[in-house]
């Protein structure tokens, strides 16, 4: 009966982890608190990813003019940050546990590591800006390529190098009508990506088309790019879409053993190990 108890507890305490990103950021001001509380509010609030143990999904990604698309399979233990990838095209396989971070039949020039829960960090950054690390605001305002609403933007920088964020910064828009994420801003200067860190490549905008509600998390679904090097910025070149979002399914640990023959991405590791971004964030 004893064991019995304590199996039931270990099961409630791993279905209602707390979430690596569930913390206490900082606020620039009264305002950006608020524009904060409004944007999670309307993707859910922090509750379903309280409740939740992992974040799984299918993606792909289509560069216009581009020779082939991307698919991927991904797994992110949302207590630890723990993440795994598939990229089936390739067979190719990465796995990232912290201090650990090692790719298999990795078959593009630059680093497994830019990848690692990239694409979770975008679709969940509503969620990531409570982060201990995270700095929030000033509140500005912008608009987008081909869209001449007028959206409240929200500063995000963080003290810690991760792979949360891409570069130095996030601009999130904010729907005016429905407070949802609308698009973000960005710029990228992990060293496998760029020449010198400090001279980052960007702004990169996604623009958020299609939601989808899966355990009471509003999660975007579909969106395109427009990149650094699109003319004025007004060319889409990339096209991104998830399928087969869940919160409900245990993270299988055992993904991240390193099969025979994996590699280490030390750049990547080096690169988040060396603390506070110098170009964003408290130092």
């Amino acid at each position: 009966m004893r064991k019995l108890i304590l199996f039931a507890l270990l099961a409630v305490s791993s279905a209602n982890a707390t979430p690596w990103f569930d913390g206490a950021p900082e606020f620039a001001d009264d305002a950006s608190r608020e524009l904060a509380t409004a944007l999670q509010a309307a993707h859910g609030g922090m509750a379903p990813m309280r409740e939740a143990d992992s974040l799984q999904f299918n993606f792909f990604t289509k560069t216009v003019g581009g020779p082939f698309p991307f698919y991927s399979f991904e797994a992110i233990d949302l207590e630890t940050g723990n993440a795994y990838m598939e990229w089936p095209f390739w067979e190719s396989k990465v796995g990232f546990s912290g201090d650990q971070l090692w790719s298999h039949q990795w078959p593009m020039p630059m680093p497994a590591g830019f990848f690692v829960r990239l694409t979770t960090s975008f679709i969940t950054l509503p969620w990531q800006i409570s982060a201990d690390s995270a700095n929030v605001g000033p509140v500005s305002t912008g608009t987008l390529p081909e869209d001449d609403t007028v959206y409240d933007t929200l500063r995000v920088t963080f003290d810690e190098r991760s792979p949360t964020i891409p570069g130095t910064y996030y601009d999130i828009y904010v729907d005016p009508d429905t407070r949802l994420m609308r698009a973000i801003r960005f710029d990228i200067n992990h060293p496998g990506m760029v020449a010198n860190p400090t001279q980052p490549i960007g702004p990169n905008i996604h623009v958020f088309d299609e939601y989808k509600q899966i355990g009471g998390a509003m999660l975007p679904t579909f969106y395109f790019t427009y990149g650094s090097g699109s003319a004025n910025g007004v060319e889409t070149n990339a096209y991104h879409f998830a399928w087969n979002l869940s919160l409900d399914k245990p993270f299988d640990r055992s993904l991240l053993d390193a099969p025979e023959g994996a590699q280490a991405d030390d750049v990547s590791l080096d690169w988040w190990g060396t603390g506070a971004d110098p170009m964003g964030g408290r130092q």
